[in-house]
C-alpha cells in the first residue's frame, strides 16, 4: 500500500501539501494544486472531471455512488487564498510547517484546511467502501476569494446539471468552537451576509499643486473616510441573528444569558457590544450592514491636484435586505454629494433549511459529549450564494475544536494563519461521519 493510498489517514500531511502550492488570488494559479488533488483521486480509481472557464483556473468534480436512499450530498471548497503582501509572518506562509502543535500557512483556515478535511473524508469513504445514503459529490473550486467568476459562479451558471437533485451541501465556514460564559459551542453556518461592492467618486477643481485648493476632491475624500470611521450603520436584528443568539443564550448561565438576549433589542445592542471585549469584533457585523474602504485611485502626477478620486467600498449587507435599503442608510452618513456606483451585488441565500442541523449537531456530540451546536450567520460571504440558486442549502461544517484563547476570526486572512493539528483531525472525522448520514 503506497503513501498516497493512505493519505486520508494523515490529513495534516495532506494540508501541508496543499499549503505549499502558492495559490494567491490574484492571480490564482490554482492548476497545480487542483492537479495534486486530481492525482490523489485518480490513483484510487476515482473518476474526475476538470472544468475551466479560464485556462489555468480549473474546477474539479468527483462522485462516489450511494445507495439512492437519499439525495446527493455536495462537498465543496476553494483552493485559492488571499495574498500575503505586506504581512509579517513568523514562519513561511507557503511552507506548511508544523510547529507548537499547529500547521502554519496561508489557507490553513481559509480554506485549505477545510479542503483537506473534505478530500480525506471522501477518500476514506471510497477506501472503506462506506455505505452512503446518497451519492457524494466532491467539488474543488478556484477563485472564491475574488468573486467566484471562474469557480462556483461558472459551475452553477454553465454546469448546473452536475448538481441535479442536491438538497444539502457542506462548505465553509462553520463548525468551529465559540466560547460564551465559559461554555463551548460549535457554530454551524446556515446563513451569511450579501456582498455589495460600491465605487465612490468625489470630484473637485483641478489645478497646479503649488496653489492649494480648499474643498477639492481630496478634501472630500477625507470627510468621507472620517464619516465612515466615526459612524456605523443602524442596528437590525435579522431572524438568523436572533436564532443564533437565542440558542447561545439558552446554554449559558446568568447574567451572560441576559446580556446575549439584550443584544436582540436594537435599543440596547450598541451599548452591550461595548462591554463584550474581543468578541465585539465578531458580533458587531451581525447586527448591521458594514462598509470598509479598501482601494483608492487618484491622480497621475505629484504636481497636479486631481479633479476626481475614487474609493472602493466593500459593503456586506445583512440577509433579507436589498441594495436600496442599504443605500438609504449609507447616504444618511456620507451625504448626497458622493457619486456611488454598484460594482457587484450577489443576492445571498434565502431563509435557511434547518432540517439537517440536528444530525450535524449529533455528530459533534459524539465527538465532544455535552457539545451544543448553534446556527451561525457569517459576517462574510462564501460560494454558498451561488449554490443557493440551485436550491442547495449549505451547512458550514468544518468542525474545529479550538482553545478558548485562539482568536479564530482574527486569524483568517492574517499573518501567521494556522490550525491546530488535532482540530484538523477532529474535523476530518466529523465530515466523514456526515457523509454517511446525508439522509437526515
Amino acid at each position: 500500500m503506497t503513501e498516497s493510498t493512505t493519505i486520508y489517514q494523515r490529513p495534516a500531511e495532506l494540508l501541508q501539501a496543499l499549503i505549499r502550492f502558492d495559490t494567491s488570488n490574484p492571480p490564482g494559479g490554482e492548476a497545480a494544486c487542483v492537479a495534486y488533488i486530481d492525482g490523489l483521486l485518480k490513483s484510487q480509481g476515482i473518476a474526475t472531471t476538470l472544468l475551466e472557464k479560464t485556462s489555468g483556473r480549473p474546477n474539479l468534480i468527483a462522485r462516489l455512488k450511494g445507495t439512492g436512499s437519499a439525495p446527493p450530498l455536495l462537498l465543496y471548497g476553494h483552493v485559492d487564498v488571499v495574498p500575503t503582501t505586506g504581512q509579517q509572518w513568523t514562519r513561511d506562509p507557503f511552507g506548511g510547517d508544523i510547529h507548537d502543535g499547529f500547521i502554519w500557512g496561508r489557507g490553513a483556515l481559509d480554506m485549505k484546511g477545510g479542503v483537506a478535511m473534505m478530500v480525506a473524508a471522501f477518500l476514506r469513504a471510497h477506501a472503506e467502501k462506506t455505505a452512503l445514503p446518497g451519492d457524494v459529490i466532491l467539488c474543488i473550486v478556484s477563485d472564491e476569494e475574488r468573486g467566484g467568476d471562474v469557480g462556483a459562479r461558472f459551475l452553477v451558471n454553465e454546469h448546473a446539471d452536475l448538481f441535479k437533485d442536491v438538497r444539502w451541501a457542506i462548505g465553509e465556514f462553520g463548525g468551529f468552537t465559540l466560547y460564551f460564559g465559559g461554555q463551548r459551542f460549535y457554530a454551524i453556518q446556515v446563513a451569511e451576509k450579501q456582498p455589495c461592492w460600491l465605487r465612490a467618486t468625489l470630484r473637485g477643481p483641478a489645478g497646479h499643486a503649488s496653489t492649494p485648493i480648499r474643498g477639492g476632491a481630496m478634501s472630500k475624500l477625507g470627510k468621507l473616510l472620517t464619516a465612515l470611521d466615526e459612524q456605523q450603520m443602524p442596528t437590525h436584528v435579522t431572524p438568523a441573528a436572533r436564532a443564533m443568539f437565542e440558542a447561545i443564550a439558552a446554554g449559558v448561565p446568568s447574567p451572560m444569558d441576559m446580556l446575549l438576549r439584550g443584544l436582540l433589542d436594537p435599543a440596547q445592542t450598541d451599548m452591550l457590544l461595548e462591554n463584550m471585549g474581543d468578541q465585539r469584533q465578531m458580533i458587531n457585523p451581525l447586527f448591521r450592514h458594514t462598509v470598509s474602504p479598501t482601494v483608492l485611485r487618484s491622480g497621475e502626477a505629484t504636481n497636479v491636484i486631481p479633479a476626481a478620486v475614487t474609493v472602493d467600498l466593500d459593503v456586506r449587507m445583512l440577509p433579507g435586505f436589498q441594495p436600496d435599503d442599504m443605500l438609504r442608510e449609507l447616504r444618511a452618513i456620507i451625504g448626497d454629494a458622493v457619486e456611488l456606483e454598484t460594482v457587484i451585488f450577489d443576492p445571498g441565500p434565502g431563509d435557511p433549511d434547518m432540517r439537517w442541523f440536528a444530525t450535524l449537531e449529533g455528530i459533534l456530540r459524539e465527538s465532544d459529549p455535552g457539545a451544543k451546536a448553534v446556527p451561525l450567520m457569517l459576517a462574510a460571504v462564501t460560494d454558498a450564494r451561488f449554490f443557493a440558486q440551485l436550491g442547495i442549502q449549505t451547512y458550514g461544517f468544518l468542525p474545529m475544536q479550538l482553545a478558548e484563547d485562539f482568536n479564530f476570526a482574527a486569524s483568517i486572512h492574517a499573518a501567521d494563519e494556522r490550525i491546530p493539528v488535532e482540530a484538523l483531525a477532529f474535523g476530518t472525522d466529523a465530515v466523514f461521519k456526515a457523509l454517511g448520514r446525508s439522509g437526515g
